[in-house]
């Protein structure tokens, strides 16, 4: 590609929305709130994180910056929480010969979660598609992106609430400047934040570093003169995010100051695969889940297995050797391609043999999904014949806590539907291996 094209690349979809279950969906849908609080009450479980944490922050830097932030936040907690959250399943065949199919989750989002503002473009047009049909989805059309900025604004009124500004301090974002590929999906966001009349600024990574501070009265500020009342974050889930001098006595800064971090650390601590393994486990989700919920969020749980070095971690680890087809290798990591797969995981595995380190992953069974022709949307005018394809169903929610008044926000969103070939291992659009969908629910 050339000229234009190559300088702003478009988003690729599917040409026609893929169905997807609605009863199957509604299941899902309904778990969320409960979701959302079990992940908040569990990032508040000092004891639990910081054991849990310990053997894994010894071969992961980013896990071990984070959790002595979390350590020093101990009795520093900010008043107002506030989470944008987006939590993936796909489909999984079920019962005698596959014949039926149940929702499994694929992994937690509560950080940087994107793609609302894109997806509510594609739904548009793929609902155009239905009513030229005369086709009426079981769901109806919800827009995610103000949803999510809804979820932002109840942080910010709580601040202003709480407490005394001089002028009006704004939600601040933090993004990657050397990566524009997310420019319009972040922003998209702010024009949905600015829409409620809240001001909103950008802030680099670099920015972040060298142009924030705290002041006397523990305001977050940027270059010495804008109080940020919220800050988004998205960025910081990943080591290459603070290779600049500086970003981790930033982020502790930030932490410990009165802004409301988007997420903060703890919540980005039980973001970890570690904790998704760890809640799918009877006992571990007991501690933290209505009676009335631990069966219906196991069931949707799918099988997460630890490979720490000791017997049980060996025998999973002798499992997918003997069973590379059924399991994929996953890292303490956000965003697509990193999971190893195949004939890579199996060197990785035997790499890792009797070696502390292999405690930083995980495994996962890997979902069998049923197969949907679709066609795919490319460069803006590019049509693909009929392909065979396999979709992720992503809900957004947002969850708000206020001290004084408990849980003021907890809302189902919206949702993102990504799809990819059939034939593809790895997910995620931003790395290039599925489009962009939405679901016409049946």
């Amino acid at each position: 590609s050339s000229g234009i094209n190559a300088e702003c690349p478009l988003r690729p979809g599917t040409l026609a929305p893929t169905p997807q279950p609605y009863d199957r969906f509604r299941r899902v849908r309904d778990l969320q709130q409960a979701l959302n609080r079990i992940l908040d009450k569990l990032s508040l479980d000092y004891a639990v994180i910081v054991g849990s944490m310990e053997e894994l922050a010894k071969h992961d830097e980013l896990c071990r910056n984070l959790l002595e932030i979390y350590k020093v936040k101990r009795g520093h907690e900010n008043p107002i929480v506030v989470g944008l959250h987006r939590h993936d399943f796909m489909l999984d065949k079920v019962g005698e010969g596959g014949n039926r199919t149940k929702y499994k989750m694929i992994e937690m989002n509560l950080a940087a979660v994107s793609l609302a503002p894109i997806s509510d473009g594609v739904h548009r047009y793929h609902q155009s598609v239905l009513n030229k049909l005369d086709l009426v989805s079981k769901e109806p059309f919800r827009q995610a992106a103000p949803g999510l900025a809804q979820g932002l604004a109840e942080g910010y009124r709580a601040y202003l609430a709480r407490y005394t500004c001089t002028k009006a301090p704004v939600i601040a974002m933090l993004y990657n400047d050397k990566n524009v590929f997310n420019f319009m999906d972040q922003q998209g966001i702010l024009n949905a934040v600015e829409d409620l009349n809240i001001p909103t600024i950008r802030i680099s990574i670099e920015e972040f570093a060298n142009k924030t501070q705290v002041d006397g009265d523990n305001r977050f500020m940027y270059d010495g003169t804008v109080e940020i009342a919220v800050m988004y974050l998205r960025v910081l889930y990943d080591p290459s995010h603070y290779q600049i001098p500086g970003v981790w006595e930033a982020r502790k800064r930030m932490e410990l100051s009165r802004t409301i971090p988007v997420p903060n650390v703890r919540h980005q601590i039980v973001n970890m695969k570690l904790f998704q393994m760890l809640l799918s486990q009877r006992s571990f989700l007991g501690r933290y889940a209505e009676p009335g919920d631990i069966d219906r969020l196991l069931d949707v749980f799918g099988e997460v297995l630890p490979l720490s070095l000791d017997a049980e971690g060996d025998a999973n680890a002798r499992k997918a050797l003997l069973h590379p087809d059924r399991y994929v290798l996953k890292p303490q990591r956000e965003g697509g391609g990193n999971n190893l797969w195949g004939e890579d995981m199996v060197a990785m595995l035997e790499k890792l043999r009797g070696n502390p380190e292999r405690s930083k992953f995980i495994l996962m069974r890997i979902i069998d999904t049923p197969v949907t022709p679709n066609r795919f949307l490319l460069h803006g005018s590019e049509i693909t014949g009929v392909q065979d394809t396999k979709s992720e169903l992503g809900l957004y929610s947002t969850y708000c806590t206020v001290e004084g008044c408990g849980e003021v926000r907890n809302n189902y969103e919206g949702v993102l539907l990504r799809t990819k070939l059939a034939t593809s291992l790895e997910g995620g659009v931003a790395v290039g291996y599925s489009v962009i969908d939405s679901p016409f629910f049946t």
